[in-house]
């Protein structure tokens, strides 16, 4: 736990890039059990701080360090993550699965923790975050976890800030639920003895899409 300290140092001050991506390493391996050590040391900006000049291994390692800090914190710790919240939310659109799920989970944890703190869920929810999580729901290469967790920080974010919930719909977040559950059923999907039935009404028949039960518990 000493060491933190050198190994953030080594982040913040690149003087070689090997030595930069095993202070990583060793940071991620030490995040599992003193993520607090790290957070108060301020790791989370300063692991964030060049990300985009390690390698993809590496900003694996940093997003983990982030997402491991962001658990369970106090309300005197939002300092401590609210100017690395603009790069989480970036790598919402990374191509790299493996980030995009850790920045999802990293955001997920911050609004559990402040779930109940109208003004540190303001901060959470600034547009380019929402835009970011409302694309994602979208992509189809999102894996079902990160797509419920996606959910989930929409609902938290929603649930007491009123000026989210009114961005959202601004930004047709009705539309992005309507085809995330359902499709246009076209006569010839359906068993004939449904054809006789809706002749005529083609233009207004869905049919609903497979989900799991978590995932149309986050949407309702």
């Amino acid at each position: 736990v000493e060491a933190i300290p050198t190994f953030l140092e080594k982040l913040q001050v690149i003087q070689c890039m090997d030595v930069a991506e095993q202070s990583l390493t060793a940071l991620e391996m030490l995040s599992k059990k003193h993520h607090k050590s790290i957070l108060h040391a301020k790791g989370v900006p300063a692991c964030l701080m060049y990300l985009d000049f390690f390698s993809m291994s590496a900003q694996v390692k940093a997003l983990t360090v982030t997402a491991n800090s962001c658990q369970g914190l106090q309300a005197e710790e939002f300092v401590l993550v609210q100017e690395a919240i603009p790069i989480i939310s970036s790598r919402l659109k990374s191509d790299d699965k493996k980030s995009v799920d850790l920045a999802c989970q990293a955001l997920s944890r911050l609004a559990d923790s402040y779930k109940l703190d109208k003004e540190r869920l303001a901060e959470i929810g600034k547009p380019e975050v929402l835009e970011n999580l409302q694309e994602l729901l979208q992509k189809p290469t999102v894996s079902p976890n990160t797509f419920t967790t996606c959910l989930h920080i929409l609902v938290i974010l929603t649930s007491n800030t009123p000026t989210t919930s009114l961005r959202l719909l601004k930004q047709d977040m009705g539309g992005t639920l309507k085809k995330l559950l359902v499709v246009p059923a076209f006569p010839e999907n359906l068993p004939s003895s449904s054809k006789s039935l809706n002749q005529g009404l083609d233009a207004d028949m869905v049919e609903l899409i497979p989900r799991s039960p978590q995932e149309l518990y986050e949407m309702v």
